[in-house]
């Protein structure tokens, strides 16, 4: 009978215990950058307890592609140690990394032909030229200045 509940109690615990997530996308189409990790702290199987997290402490310009929150198998093995009383959630934040978004401006001559162009991109300004090849054009740079 004794084993017959404690068997009753482990299953109940790793059924209560399992593993979820809540996913916040901002930007499906960012390009991914650093990826952080941390836990945030709740009691009471987690109806006790708020925590706010700044992105600017993982992202420094405070550009996120994704924020997900949840319980792993770690986070779940705390709480079943100690009873829910404290439940632990982990927070992934990946940052936003260089976007690739870029402008390109052709300055022409008088007839309308490209004689010189510009990349405009979020953190730099490239200088390039342009040559004709026959129906299309070439453009190359070589200077950047940020």
């Amino acid at each position: 009978m004794r084993t017959f509940a404690g068997r009753g109690l482990l299953l109940c615990a790793l059924a209560l215990g399992g593993c979820y997530k809540a996913t916040f996308i901002r930007d499906a189409q960012a390009v991914r950058g650093e990826e952080h990790d941390e836990w945030t702290s709740f009691f009471v199987f987690g109806l006790v307890g708020e925590q706010t997290l700044d992105v600017k402490q993982f992202c420094p310009d405070g550009r996120f592609a994704e924020i997900q929150t949840g319980a792993n198998f770690g986070t779940g093995l705390v709480s079943l140690l100690t009873i829910g009383i404290y439940t632990p959630r982990k927070v992934y934040v990946t940052c936003a990394g260089a976007s690739g978004r870029a402008t390109l401006e052709l300055d022409a001559d008088s007839n309308g032909r490209p004689v010189a162009a510009t990349l405009h991109r979020e953190s730099s300004v490239t200088q390039g030229t342009v040559t004709p090849e026959g129906d299309a054009f070439r453009v190359a740079f070589a200077q950047e200045t940020p």
